[in-house]
């Protein structure tokens, strides 16, 4: 999993970020799964600094520090293909579908006040390296991607999010947003690419886990239920330590096994679910700012260590 993210301070109003002389601020978010032997590995650059373009064309390209001394980017090739390339990845990203549009036009009114816009391209074939420590390894495979922007504040507000890629051709994405009055929807591509939104059931399991590190309480199995798409799905966790902090946002992401029922026909599948604003019951601030000091001691020492090779 790989994340970026662009923020206007004066939006956000998050109360780590206030003291900073800027008007928006850049960080990234990343983890390597070790399925097999139920590991991951996570990254958090809280502040990434944004480098001058090299290229005028008009195509998403970022360059950035974010884990020094490395220097990140991200770029788009040609319409919807990519070259991703951080201090852990190095991946050629390419769509094989028309963007899904969720809720079918790109627009969702979460409640009132709070809308998005949201596209996301849910087959793309991937190829190159990640990296583990210092081992390097070869990868190739299916990937998601994810567009999403909006003008609202933080809140502190509860979500949970699933994309699903089935062995039939067909992608799901589905989400229940809200504590009190929950916003509940499903946006399915079928194997032709033609798209349909749907309301969804979402129905968690008595399997949790329980963060050590946070004291939170993260579901692992659902439930998911398209009735008028005739589709039923059940999803479980690969990995159940997979919790990520930022500031005071605690919340859980990795991938899912699949099991689907779409009219009647068995299909099976892969996935990948986010869960946040669970309550944590212990101090974020205080866990995040140890993670913080120990990643920017471990940056400077990798500084320290490049500008000795020059």
């Amino acid at each position: 999993m790989y994340a970026f993210f662009k923020a206007d301070l004066k939006r956000v109003k998050l109360p780590w970020l206030k003291i900073l002389p800027v008007k928006n601020i850049y960080f990234e978010h990343s983890m390597i799964s070790d399925v097999k032997n139920n590991k991951f590995q996570a990254t958090i650059s809280p502040f990434c600094l944004l480098l001058p373009k090299k290229s005028k064309r008009p195509l998403l390209s970022l360059r950035y520090l974010g884990q020094l001394p490395n220097v990140s980017f991200l770029k788009e090739t040609k319409p919807f293909s990519y070259r991703l390339k951080t201090k852990n990845l190095d991946l050629t990203l390419t769509s094989a579908k028309k963007p899904l549009l969720e809720n079918q036009t790109g627009f969702i009114k979460l409640k009132p006040g709070r809308e998005t816009w949201y596209y996301s391209l849910t087959d793309l074939a991937a190829s190159g390296e990640i990296r583990i420590g210092k081992k390097t390894v070869k990868v190739a495979g299916q990937s998601w991607h994810d567009h999403q922007w909006a003008d609202a504040p933080y809140e502190n507000d509860y979500w949970l999010w699933f994309s699903v890629q089935l062995e039939n051709g067909m992608e799901i994405i589905c989400f229940e947003y809200g504590r009190e009055i929950k916003k509940r929807l499903a946006t399915v591509m079928y194997k032709n690419c033609a798209q349909k939104t749907f309301d969804v059931e979402i129905i968690p399991g008595k399997n949790s886990w329980t963060s050590p590190q946070t004291g939170a309480s993260y579901p692992q199995e659902w439930e998911i239920i398209i009735p008028k798409g005739k589709i039923k799905l059940v999803v479980n966790s690969l990995n159940k330590n997979q919790e990520m902090i930022y500031g005071l946002i605690n919340y859980w992401e990795g991938g899912l096994s699949v099991k689907a029922e779409i009219a009647g026909e068995k299909i099976k599948g892969l996935g990948f679910a986010e869960l946040v604003g669970l309550p944590a019951a212990k101090n974020l601030i205080e866990i995040f700012s140890s993670k913080f000091k120990r990643e920017f001691d471990r940056s400077l020492e990798r500084l320290k260590i490049a500008k000795g090779r020059q």
